[in-house]
């Protein structure tokens, strides 16, 4: 099952959000409506609830996300959703969070989104084996909204030098 974020008021977008209009006099070919502009958040976590909620925190960021609750959902999810980031837990059944951070490396070389580790596994262990395989971040459960809010402003930041 996948989820797609509402698209939140004008009242509900933070500073952070990636929303904006169209820029005026563009030809109509480079022109982006403010949909195309959103920052595409993919998050895998098995934990149904925890994934659901940080869906609803990152559409409260303005971003459009999707959910998959395995490794393997969220393996497709990536290939179909084109993700500029992807919050991936690591411990997860069938196929965990390092080895959908290197199958996302390895199978969208073009568009690798920023990924994202959002784990309770937090030992320095934990933390090398994540830079290993190729996450950008690691961050510990549970994560704050200001930490959240950082990333998705590198994330914009990363999208529009590519």
């Amino acid at each position: 099952m996948n989820r797609q974020s509402s698209n939140p008021s004008q009242d509900e977008m933070p500073p952070c959000g990636s929303g904006g209009a169209t820029t005026p006099g563009v030809g109509a070919k480079s022109r982006r409506t403010q949909v195309d502009q959103r920052l595409r958040v993919l998050i895998v976590d098995d934990n149904r609830d925890a994934a659901d909620s940080l869906a609803m925190l990152f559409g409260l960021l303005a971003c459009e996300t999707r959910v998959a609750y395995d490794g393997q959902q969220g393996a497709s999810e990536a290939v179909a959703f084109q993700p500029d980031m992807a919050v991936l837990d690591i411990s997860m059944p069938v196929m965990d969070g390092y080895q959908l951070a290197e199958r996302l490396r390895r199978e969208l070389p073009e568009h690798t989104p920023m990924l994202v580790a959002l784990t309770a596994l937090t030992s320095e262990r934990d933390k090398a084996e994540a830079r290993r395989v190729g996450f950008d971040h690691h961050l510990s459960k549970p994560v704050d909204s200001a930490s959240l809010c950082h990333l998705v402003m590198r994330a914009i930041a990363r999208r529009q030098q590519h």
